[in-house]
């Protein structure tokens, strides 16, 4: 391998004064044989921070890490495009996470090398150094953003250098006050243990911090565990330490706790979405997150084989060494037997074919008999943990501990199932455990089916959706225009001649569009469906069957920020621009808005910066912000009397175990939406889980909906209701849509 690089990495950690011989957060991964498209001869260096707040054990990190790198290494493209999809799998794992408490950052940094090429990607405030004869400091806090679980946008950071032998590279989170220039210069020539003595010694009471050091080799990437003889910075071929090798730098193991009774049901921490290990008991995932129930602590587990690739690794090398210890004495002892006989004579070739064959058949034998009995004691130890946990709920009587009892079955009854997946018993205790829970938590389930009849383009991202009784309109954010679809006797079907796009109309220039509201009928002079406007505060009127009509509104005296989300109401049109915290109402004629716009508030202001969509409802705006807070506003043109409003709004939640307040606690919704009368309620999307949850114009609670069956994987990225009360959800290229139970 031209240029090969040795990359020997060294832990630094110390608390309180003490260094410490464990850091947790590290992982370390080479390219496998059978890695993706462009991943070939790549190595991966990750490093997790995380929070006080964030309870996850060094195993649970190891894991957690551990899925990632080899997500990264199935994920073919460029190295950026390749650690982004990664980062945005651990930001779902940390956002949901986040829901049921203080929202806290967690940190990340990876490290992808290729010979002498090197990225680093960081998500959150963090430093790293490349140390030579000069010292590069990548450090970038506004782009890297606050970190990982803090909104469903990842921010990452990404750098390119190139890594020479003899360099030495550090990521540090937090770059400790007793650090200076003379810290991180002339580290050439000097041995890791130096180093890292200077580091440590230098940093005060704590360090976080990961040290990599570059010599000249065949590709090694190794985690040190040893520093007398570790190799020095210029002399290469003095390296005489023996560093663990990475794919099997696993943890320390943890003592075993004491299982708890079951009346000690503590509340469980996460809702375990599948996206990543559970919080409690680590385990690869799936790639996109998954909506199921929370988890149970670790501590009620029944014994589980830690793995079955590694139980197989670790019989195939005791045969072999018993096989080598045994055969010298038995050869002997039969040669005295039958001294005349030359019967182990044999030639080399079937010796060494015989040293195979004796391990690889304990292994068939031992295989065998897991398959045979190893799965159906695990299906029978969680279907009596399932069966305890039932029986337990079925006997309580405050709903708090009733739904942790059910939570604990639906973990236990998954996990019978996945050993026996005809198992009636198991499969008829998880149907009523998760019937339950519904009731407990206020789910309905919908009979959701694809909308179309034929698929979207791939490229297609749908982020807006509107629909009456017959047409579904859907806003393709790739390409900035507003697609139709028609109802049928068999589902909707795309309108391939409806023209909703940017473009020039006489004279005015439309570019992208960025949201759409329904005109009510018969209330635009040229017979317009639609309204939509792009972020130039240009509007565009598409009507069915005939070209789209454009035109520019007045600008405000403040001038446009970016205008992000519109609202129609009693034949008025609302703006939101969060850039310049202003929503201003157009009043319309004849279905046109050609007038001056008025601000729609008065002294009052709220915080509009993270706004992300407004409803109106009669003179109320309601306005939706990232956060999940909500405000309300009433209009007043009263002088006297002028517009109110209440930021943030309490949400009502009435269901067991939770609270009323400005958020609603494991929900994070994106966009809202207000059905007319009668009975007005206004309904939220969680497009993590995925679940609408519908409250009424005064927050207070009514139900959740959720899918009956399977789901496209990947986050909702729009939804809508019909005046029928038909619910549609758009995953990307992908739109699912059934009756509102």
């Amino acid at each position: 391998m031209p240029n090969a690089l040795d990359l020997f990495v060294v832990p630094l950690y110390r608390r309180d004064g003490q260094d410490q011989a464990y850091l947790p957060g590290v992982y370390l991964l080479d390219s496998p044989r059978r890695a993706a498209r462009g991943r070939a001869g790549e190595r991966l260096v990750l490093h997790l921070t995380l929070p006080p707040e964030i309870t996850l054990s060094a195993d649970q990190q190891h894991a957690l890490l551990g899925d990632l790198a080899e997500g990264y290494f199935r994920t073919p493209g460029s190295v950026t495009a390749a650690l982004r999809e990664q980062f945005d799998r651990i930001n779902t794992y940390f956002l949901q996470l986040n829901q049921r408490g203080q929202a806290v950052p967690a940190r990340l940094a990876a490290l992808s090398i290729r010979e002498d090429r090197t990225t680093l990607a960081q998500a959150g405030p963090q430093h790293g150094f490349v140390l030579n004869n000069s010292i590069q400091h990548f450090y970038d806090a506004p782009a890297s953003g606050r970190g990982l679980g803090m909104g469903s946008q990842t921010d990452i950071r990404f750098y390119q250098t190139e890594l020479n032998a003899g360099d030495c590279l550090l990521l540090v989170p937090d770059v400790p006050s007793g650090w200076n220039e003379k810290t991180l210069a002339n580290v050439s020539g000097q041995k890791l243990s130096t180093l890292r003595r200077r580091f440590l010694s230098e940093a005060g009471a704590h360090l976080r911090a990961l040290m990599l050091l570059a010599q000249p080799g065949s590709g090694r990437l190794s985690l040190m565990t040893s520093f007398e003889d570790a190799p020095p910075a210029a002399r290469p071929q003095t390296a005489a330490a023996a560093p663990t090798a990475a794919a099997h730098a696993a943890p320390p193991a943890a003592p075993e706790p004491s299982p708890a009774a079951w009346e000690q049901l503590p509340d469980p921490e996460v809702e375990d979405t599948g996206a990543y290990p559970r919080a409690a008991a680590p385990a690869e995932l799936p790639s996109q997150p998954q909506p199921a129930y929370e988890d149970w602590p670790a501590q009620h587990e029944p014994e589980e084989p830690s793995g079955f690739s590694a139980l197989i690794d670790e019989i195939t090398t005791r045969a072999r060494q018993f096989w080598l210890r045994v055969s010298p004495g038995r050869r002997s002892f039969l040669l005295r037997l039958l001294p005349d006989e030359p019967v182990f004579n044999l030639p080399r070739q079937t010796l060494a074919i015989i040293a195979i064959a004796v391990p690889l058949a304990v292994v068939i034998l031992v295989s065998v008999i897991y398959l045979q009995f190893g799965r159906v004691q695990l299906y029978e130890n969680y279907l009596a943990q399932a069966q305890s946990a039932a029986a337990l709920a079925q006997a309580r009587e405050n709903p708090v501990e009733i739904r942790q009892a059910w939570i604990v079955a639906v973990h236990y009854a998954e996990r019978a199932s996945a050993y026996e997946q005809d198992a009636q018993a198991a499969a008829e205790l998880l149907a009523q455990a998760r019937l339950a829970l519904d009731d407990l938590d206020f789910i309905e389930r919908m009979n959701l089916q694809p909308a179309l009849f034929t698929n979207l383009p791939r490229a297609t991202n749908i982020t807006q959706m509107v629909a009456d009784n017959r047409d579904l309109y859907m806003l393709d954010a790739s390409t900035g225009k507003v697609l139709r679809a028609f109802l049928t006797s068999s589902g909707y079907q795309l309108d391939n001649d409806f023209s909703c796009e940017p473009a020039s109309y006489a004279g005015t220039i439309v570019s992208n569009l960025v949201d759409m509201a329904l005109l009510p009928s018969g209330s635009h002079v040229l017979g317009a469906n639609l309204a939509a406007i792009d972020a130039n505060g240009n509007i565009i009127y598409c009507i069915v069957g005939e070209p789209p009509a454009a035109g520019v509104l007045n600008e405000p005296d403040s001038h446009w920020g970016k205008p992000a989300a519109i609202a129609i109401e009693n034949n008025n049109l609302y703006i939101l621009d969060p850039v310049t915290n202003a929503v201003w109402i157009y009043f319309g004629e004849g279905g046109s808005f050609t007038g001056e716009p008025r601000f729609f508030f008065g002294a009052e202001v709220p915080s509009m910066q993270q706004a992300v969509d407004i409803v109106m409802d009669g003179d109320t705006l309601y306005v939706l912000n990232e956060t999940g807070r909500v405000a309300a506003c009433v209009f007043s043109d009263d002088l006297d009397n002028p517009t109110t409003c209440t930021d943030p709004l309490e949400f009502g939640d009435t269901r067991p175990g939770q609270q009323s307040g400005p958020t609603v606690a494991g929900a994070n919704f994106s966009q809202f939406f207000l059905t007319d009368p009668p009975g007005p309620s206004l309904f939220f999307l969680d497009p993590i889980v995925p679940s609408v949850y519908q409250f009424s114009t005064r927050l207070s609670m009514t139900r959740q909906l959720r899918a009956q069956g399977e789901l496209p994987t990947g986050l909702v990225t729009a939804f809508t209701i019909s005046p029928n009360r038909f619910v549609f959800l758009a995953f990307e290229n992908q739109v699912y849509f059934g009756p509102m139970p």
